[in-house]
């Protein structure tokens, strides 16, 4: 998953915007171009508002966020307290009812594994 995603996800139950991102593991991936329209509302890399970065600074910190995917980590709802799994650089934001609680306790003693 890239960083930039978090600019555009809120939570799919109670609609939270932004979500907090806790980041595990992440992998190198080319380098890409960074394109006009940088994470408008929130920088999930630095964890704030991209209005609280410097022009000159923002260009360079987008650089290194473009170069990496998140590989495992975690996104926690802070309103509901929910959380989603990223999972091999894929974030599964399912509801409740289709949620399976096998898969959260997988997901957790994989994470435990891997430290």
């Amino acid at each position: 998953m890239r960083y930039r995603l978090m600019d555009i996800l809120a939570c799919p139950i109670c609609k939270n915007f932004p979500l907090k991102l806790y980041v595990f593991e992440e992998v190198e991936t080319k380098a890409a171009e960074v394109p006009k329209n940088v994470c408008e509302l929130y920088c999930a890399y630095k964890n704030i508002s991209p209005n609280n970065i410097e022009k000159d600074a923002l260009i360079k910190e987008c650089r290194k966020c473009l170069s990496y995917n998140i590989k495992w980590g975690i996104i926690l709802c802070d309103k509901c307290g929910r959380w989603y799994p990223i999972s091999d650089e894929i974030p599964i934001m399912l509801p409740d009812e289709l949620r399976k609680s096998e898969d959260d306790i997988n997901f957790l003693k994989i994470l435990h594994f891997q430290k």
